[in-house]
């Protein structure tokens, strides 16, 4: 097993005195048993056979990895603030160095101002509250499976598939929740019966209601209704709903083309990133293993016909013909999607089995094992060998991918091959 990451390294979260930015998938060592990564845009969190591991941080903390416990049951990270779940189903947070324990309300009305999750201040006042009010108030007993952080935010759900925020219950009188997650201003969640809801702040298009608007309690996706939602992921500011068939619904901001489309007309994407960005990434112990190599054997591999290879796409930002590709992908240029979207770049036979985002960047996994990426690549977080603009997904040059991870400017890939490309 092999772990290789690309993306953001200015602090050495990916490789140790490495350049600042890694442009080609590069291998991680010493985490080759990483079995868990929570990314934060300046330190990433590994979870080892050895413990908690953290790399990056210009001025690092190291008590931290000794006071993470291997069995917390799950963890969140945001660059000023670290969130988890431990044994007993208690909430704790550590910011400004310090850890402590988190208690929620139940059964009390929500203040619809913190339906976005609480500041740094609002969790504080909480706190004291615990302190003061008699236990029966508190949940106690209550266990927590599920916690998402933003440095301004916290959303926690417990066993029961309920929310909590601003340490009381978000109103929602659904099906029971089984997932959340956190965008910088948003919030989004997964029922059991496969329905996806958001509230929040919308004004980049990130509720998926058709407006820019702000909803103060989670409400259903209406476009989404009679589509069974099996995954979610959310970026800063943009969301990605999975149907169990494979289809991928996105909506949202799409200024770096992260919901897949194009955000530029003529792909007017520079590749003054191609001329600019000087390449340091470690290389390949063969020196054919190049990216260029790599895309000759994935599509080798798939054996195009000749009408196959006619199916050229023009504006695939330096991507190279592939047979998975759709000829009759919609190609309209989109800034703000504010409904959920098809994402039909790839045939219909082509089932998409897996779905994560970055801050502005999103990975996509297809049932053939390729992974694509689309979206900022400033930092060469789409893995493609330079930091040039695409205007929609490309192929990243990883095989034998296990488990990806996104999240900042940063991508994560858990591979079966010990090379990992």
């Amino acid at each position: 097993m092999a772990v290789v990451a690309c993306g953001l390294n200015a602090n050495g979260q990916i490789v140790p005195a490495g350049p600042p930015l890694l442009c080609c998938p590069t291998p991680v060592r010493d985490k080759e048993d990483a079995c868990e990564v929570h990314i934060a845009c300046s330190h990433i969190l590994w979870k080892t056979n050895a413990g908690w591991q953290i790399t990056g941080y210009k001025n690092h903390d190291y008590s931290l990895e000794k006071e993470m416990e291997q069995g917390w049951k799950q963890i969140s990270t945001s660059e000023m603030r670290i969130a988890a779940i431990k044994n007993d189903g208690a909430v704790i947070l550590r910011e400004k160095g310090q850890w402590r324990k988190l208690f929620f309300q139940r059964d009390t009305a929500m203040d619809s101002r913190n339906l976005a999750g609480p500041s740094v201040q609002q969790i504080e006042d909480q706190d004291n509250i615990a302190e003061n009010e008699s236990e029966e108030h508190h949940t106690s007993q209550t266990k927590f499976s599920s916690v998402c952080v933003e440095d301004n935010s916290l959303i926690a759900l417990d066993e029961d598939g309920k929310l909590y925020s601003s340490g009381v219950p978000v109103p929602y009188g659904g099906s029971r929740i089984s997932v959340v997650e956190l965008g910088k201003e948003h919030c989004m969640a997964l029922t059991t019966d496969g329905v996806v809801l958001t509230w929040g702040s919308g004004m980049r298009g990130q509720l998926g209601n058709g407006e820019l608007c702000q909803i103060e309690h989670p409400e259903p996706v209406e476009s989404l209704q009679g589509i069974t939602i099996s995954s979610i992921a959310s970026g800063g500011w943009h969301c990605v709903a999975l149907s169990t068939s494979g289809d991928a619904y996105t909506w949202g901001w799409n200024e770096s083309s992260q919901l897949g489309f194009p955000a530029k007309a003529n792909q007017e994407a520079s590749i003054l990133g191609t001329f600019t960005h000087n390449c340091q990434c470690p290389k390949p112990v063969h020196k054919t293993d190049t990216i260029e190599n790599f895309k000759e054997r994935e599509i080798r591999g798939n054996e195009p016909s000749d009408d196959d290879q006619q199916a050229s796409l023009e504006g695939t930002g330096g991507c190279r013909t592939d047979p998975r590709i759709s000829r009759v992908w919609a190609k309209d240029v989109v800034n703000v999607q504010t409904s959920p979207r098809l994402l039909d770049f790839w045939n219909e036979d082509m089932a998409i089995i897996d779905v994560k985002c970055g801050d502005r960047h999103t990975l996509y996994q297809l049932e053939d094992g390729s992974v694509w990426s689309t979206g900022m690549n400033k930092y060469g977080q789409l893995g493609l060998g330079d930091t040039a603009e695409r205007n929609e997904p490309c192929l990243v040059p990883v095989k034998g991918v296990r488990t990806m991870f996104a999240g900042g400017w940063i991508s994560i890939f858990i591979t079966t091959d010990a090379g990992g490309r």
